[in-house]
């Protein structure tokens, strides 16, 4: 059905290989996509970004035609960030988390706050210096 109205989808898998990694992230999920009988030509790897805001630059870059509508997934504890770096960069995109093991969510929870805040650390400064200076100031009798 789906190729009577327009050609399959590609997919892109995206993410770059870490110095402990046998393999780049990209590599792996082609060969999870190729195993779960994608076909290989569907599959764009883009596998040299280091981080999130390079996976979706990147990506952007391959997606065809430029505007048009793309579905990114991820941890569903990181979909929140990804999700603001797609608007940052212009991808019209939609997120779907997959779900992680719960042992693992304390300390993914943790990363991404941080990460969160980092990512706008000028914003997130200015902000505290307001509520600090707020606080701080002598009260008005």
């Amino acid at each position: 059905m789906q190729k009577k109205v327009s050609p399959p989808p590609k997919l892109i898998v995206t993410g770059g290989q870490g110095e402990d990694e046998l393999i780049s992230e990209a590599a792996a999920m082609r060969s999870y996509l190729i195993e779960q009988d994608i076909p290989p030509q569907q599959i764009v790897v883009e596998d040299v970004a280091e981080n999130t805001y390079e996976n979706f630059s990147y990506s952007k870059q391959l997606v065809t035609p430029p505007a048009a509508k793309s579905v990114f997934v991820t941890n569903h504890f990181h979909l929140f960030r990804s999700s603001l770096y797609a608007r940052k960069i212009g991808l019209e995109a939609e997120g779907v988390g997959a779900p992680v093991a719960w042992y693992y969510l304390p300390n993914a929870y943790t990363r991404e706050f941080i990460a969160i805040l980092v990512m706008e650390k000028w914003i997130h400064a200015g902000i505290f210096r307001i509520v600090y200076s707020y606080r701080t100031r002598p009260a008005l009798m």
